[in-house]
């Protein structure tokens, strides 16, 4: 499934993120294009499906909804 390898591929990036700044992350700014596949709502499901039971479950998410552009972008990431 498309959307189970984007979240996992996310974990991955804020995994690497965390390690490389020995911080804790908080929150993660998401974009999403109006032109992609993948809606808002339907983005969450899958990602807390993916995060429950891991460190990942209470990571706060912003989501924007960008008129065009890439699919999904990480925009910004929010340590403690």
């Amino acid at each position: 499934m498309h959307e189970t390898h984007i979240i996992e591929t996310i974990f991955r990036y804020l995994e690497e993120e965390e390690k490389a700044s020995e911080r804790r992350i908080r929150k993660v700014h998401v974009s999403l294009s109006e032109f992609g596949g993948i809606s808002k709502e339907h983005f969450m499901e899958h990602f807390a499906e993916g995060a429950r039971g891991t460190k990942w479950q209470s990571l706060g998410i912003e989501i924007k909804r960008i008129p065009y552009g890439p699919e999904l972008e990480i925009t910004n990431i929010e340590f403690v």
